[in-house]
C-alpha cells in the first residue's frame, strides 16, 4: 500500500486555518481511510482480471436397473353370463300363472309360467277337426268310385293323403289343447320376468330369462386400434367397483373373430383365477399384459429424449460429467422404458434437468455434495529458505 504524502495534508492544513504552522498533528483516523481506499482500489482490480465461473447444472438422475418389463393395455368390460335362456311364449293367450320373480335359484324342468289357450286356437281347432270330417267323408266316397271302375287308383292315393294331413292336424292341436307350461331349461337364476298373471301375451313374445352363475366370466370391449394386441392365455388384472382395493387375476379365453359392425370394437373374453362372488352386469376395469421382457435393462421414460432426426438420447453421468449417449428402445410400458443399446445396468441417467444439457458438460447431481478441487501438495505450500550468502 502506497504512503499519502504530508505536503498535501499541510497544505489542507494551511488554507484551514488561515497560517502556516511548522508542522501539524495529523489525526489517526485520516491514514487509516486512505490505507482502507487504497486496498479496496486494489481489490477491485484484480477481480476485475479473475473470470466469473458459472456454477454447474445441478440434474436428478436414476440408476439403470435390471429386471422384468410388462406393457400393459387397459380396458373395460362388465360381469356377464355366457348361458343365458330366454323363454318366449309358444302361442297367443292368456297368462295364467307365472311363479317366479328376480333373483328365484330354479331347477330344471320347474314350471315358470304358464299360457292359458286363447279363443283363436279354440277356434281353430274346431276347423281342424271339420276339415278332418270332410276329408274322411271325401277319402270314402273316392274309395268306392274306385273299387267301382269310375275312377282310377291314383285318386285314392291323393285321398288318403290329404285324410292323414287332416288327421295329423287335428293330433297336433289336440296335444295342445291345454295349457303351455314353460319350464326352465336348467338350473340357474332368474335375471328378468316380463309377465304377470293376467297379462295377455303375443306368440314369440319374452316371459322369463335365467341365467347359470357358474358360466359368469368378463366380457371386455376392445378399440380396433388394440385389437391385434389381445390373444388367449394372456394374463390380465381386473378391479371391481364392488371390491375397492382389490385386483383379481385371471386370463383371456375367448376372442371373437369379428369387430363390432356399430362400435368398431373387438370383444374378448376372460375369466378369472379366484373365488369371488360376481353379479351380472358388474363393471370391470381390465388390465391386459400384452407384452413382457424379461431380464432388460430399464430406465425411466423421462431419462430419453427424442431428437429432431429421429435419434433417441440419454445422458449418463460419471464423475460429475453427463456424456451424450444414442441408444434404441425395446419397449415402454408405465412410465419407464427397456433399452436393448446404449446404456448398461448401474449406469446413472439423468432424468432432471437435461433439456440444455450439452455432452461432456459438468454436473451436479441433486442431493449429492459438490466435489472440491485437490489441495497442491505441502510440499509446494512452504516457504522456500533463503539461500546463505
Amino acid at each position: 500500500m502506497k504512503k499519502m504524502k504530508t505536503g498535501m495534508l499541510e497544505g489542507w492544513n494551511v488554507g484551514r486555518m488561515g497560517k502556516k504552522c511548522a508542522r501539524t498533528m495529523v489525526p489517526p483516523i485520516v491514514p487509516l481511510l486512505a490505507a482502507l481506499l487504497a486496498a479496496g482500489c486494489g481489490r477491485g482490480k484484480s477481480d476485475a482480471s479473475t473470470p466469473i465461473q458459472k456454477p454447474m447444472p445441478v440434474v436428478q438422475v436414476a440408476k439403470a436397473e435390471k429386471r422384468d418389463l410388462t406393457k400393459m393395455l387397459t380396458f373395460t368390460g362388465s360381469v356377464e353370463p355366457v348361458k343365458v335362456a330366454r323363454m318366449a311364449s309358444p302361442a297367443e293367450g292368456p297368462i295364467m300363472e307365472c311363479s317366479v320373480r328376480e333373483g328365484d335359484i330354479v331347477k330344471k324342468g320347474q314350471i315358470l309360467a304358464r299360457v292359458g289357450r286363447s279363443r283363436i286356437a279354440e277356434t281353430g281347432l274346431e276347423a281342424a277337426r271339420e276339415e278332418l270330417r270332410r276329408q274322411a267323408a271325401e277319402f270314402k266316397r273316392v274309395e268306392q268310385l274306385v273299387k267301382s271302375g269310375s275312377l282310377p287308383g291314383e285318386q285314392l292315393d291323393a285321398a288318403r293323403s290329404n285324410l292323414k294331413r287332416a288327421e295329423a292336424q287335428v293330433a297336433a292341436m289336440e296335444t295342445g289343447a291345454g295349457d303351455y307350461e314353460i319350464g326352465a331349461p336348467w338350473d340357474g337364476v332368474v335375471s328378468r320376468v316380463w309377465i304377470a298373471e293376467g297379462n295377455y301375451v303375443s306368440p314369440r313374445a319374452p316371459l322369463v330369462e335365467l341365467y347359470d352363475p357358474a358360466s359368469l366370466i368378463v366380457r371386455i370391449s376392445i378399440p380396433e386400434q388394440q385389437a391385434l394386441a389381445v390373444r388367449v392365455d394372456q394374463p390380465i388384472q381386473v378391479s371391481l367397483d364392488a371390491y375397492p382395493g382389490r385386483r383379481f387375476t385371471g386370463k383371456i379365453t375367448r376372442v371373437y373373430p369379428e369387430l363390432e359392425r356399430t362400435t368398431r370394437t373387438l370383444t374378448a373374453e376372460a375369466v378369472l383365477n379366484e373365488e369371488a362372488r360376481l353379479l351380472s352386469g358388474m363393471f370391470a376395469r381390465v388390465d391386459v399384459a400384452v407384452q413382457t421382457l424379461t431380464n432388460a435393462v430399464v430406465v425411466p421414460e423421462s431419462a430419453l429424449a427424442v431428437m429432431p432426426n429421429g435419434e433417441v438420447v440419454a445422458f449418463v453421468v460419471t464423475d460429475e460429467t453427463a456424456a451424450r449417449r444414442k441408444v434404441k428402445t425395446a419397449l415402454e410400458a408405465g412410465g419407464a422404458v427397456a433399452i436393448e443399446s446404449g446404456i448398461q445396468a448401474g449406469e446413472m441417467v439423468v432424468t432432471r434437468g437435461n433439456e440444455m444439457l450439452k455432452d461432456g458438460a459438468k454436473v451436479q447431481v441433486a442431493g449429492q455434495k459438490k466435489k472440491e478441487p485437490s489441495l497442491a501438495p505441502a510440499s509446494q505450500n512452504k516457504p522456500q529458505k533463503e539461500a546463505k550468502p
